[in-house]
């Protein structure tokens, strides 16, 4: 049920209202001290009342956007005044005494349609905006969040914000991809994205790259934080039985590279840049190992000017 609040000074205008709308509205009466707080979806204010709280109708109307909370407002017509020039700014339509009952409901009804209306635009308007940082295939982030959320870290006022980001892939999706098809390829990276996400912190972000290709973005982290969550990572992927329902039980490693803001980089592109070179050792000596059953985990020393190398078979501590 709707929620009407009565900013009405008169008792009798109170009264007459409530009357009217309690039939089909929950009516509201306001705190004597805080006149406008509350939740409610549409508020009937009285001249004296709009005067002497017009600041605050602003910031409530303000702290609603984009979703309108309107605002009716009950007045008399004298000679010379025209209640309508209130319009837009602080009221959404105006009503005047003395009130005659269709008037009034109809006023009402059409007021709380704009609101509804709001609330179902700003709904999918939110459900656009989640959609255009949404990868389809993986159902985490894409890219365009990717750039978002480093420029919101790395852009921040004040001290540097320390960021790792992890980049990494997938060692035979290839061979899963040419076994089973494209279709089941798509459903195991959405898989090994949901077990990767299990090791995560609320403030990290996933996101798919492109590909069988992902970032990790670790803020307020270090190197070694970082590391111990890589090689979290890197195990729940070896130790998943990925494509489980569809019978196939397929085994996948991922090799990775590990770089760090502001220690091996000065901005967001050389830190990507950076990690990405780091996979890129990593992919070449997983390749080039003989033992070649486990990812690579490659970390930057770009401050130190070295690139270390890190087995990553799996540590027990983490089983």
């Amino acid at each position: 049920m709707d929620s009407i609040l009565l900013q009405v000074k008169k008792k009798q205008d109170r009264r007459n209202l409530e009357d009217l709308l309690a039939g089909s509205y929950h009516i509201a009466l306001p705190h004597q001290e805080h006149p406008l707080d509350g939740e409610y979806d549409l508020v009937i204010i009285d001249g004296s009342s709009l005067k002497r709280l017009r600041s605050q109708v602003k910031a409530k109307r303000k702290s609603q956007e984009p979703v309108l909370l309107p605002f009716l407002l009950l007045t008399v017509r004298r000679r010379g005044n025209l209640p309508a020039r209130h319009l837009g700014s602080v009221v959404d339509d105006v009503i005047v005494r003395p009130i005659h009952d269709k008037e009034l409901l109809a006023r009402v009804a059409n007021l709380l349609r704009m609101r509804r209306l709001s609330l179902e635009l700003k709904k999918e308007h939110d459900r656009v905006m989640k959609l255009a940082v949404t990868d389809d295939v993986s159902g985490f982030n894409n890219t365009r969040y990717l750039h978002r959320y480093l420029d919101r870290l790395i852009d921040a006022p004040g001290k540097p914000t320390n960021v790792c980001l992890v980049f990494f892939d997938l060692d035979n999706f290839k061979r899963l991809v040419d076994t089973h098809g494209h279709l089941l390829g798509s459903k195991a990276l959405k898989e090994v994205a949901q077990a990767v996400h299990r090791e995560l912190h609320q403030d990290d972000r996933l996101v798919r790259y492109g590909g069988d290709e992902f970032i990790v973005i670790l803020p307020r982290q270090s190197k070694e934080e970082a590391l111990v969550k890589v090689s979290r990572m890197q195990h729940a992927i070896a130790s998943t039985r990925f494509l489980h329902k569809e019978g196939v039980d397929a085994h996948l490693t991922a090799s990775f590279g590990v770089a760090s803001y502001p220690n091996d980089a000065t901005d967001k592109h050389e830190l990507l840049a950076e990690a990405d070179r780091c996979l890129f050792r990593s992919k070449n000596k997983f390749h080039a190992s003989p033992r070649a059953d486990h990812g690579i985990i490659t970390v930057s020393r770009r401050s130190r000017g070295e690139v270390e190398h890190e087995p990553s078979a799996p540590d027990p501590a983490l089983t």
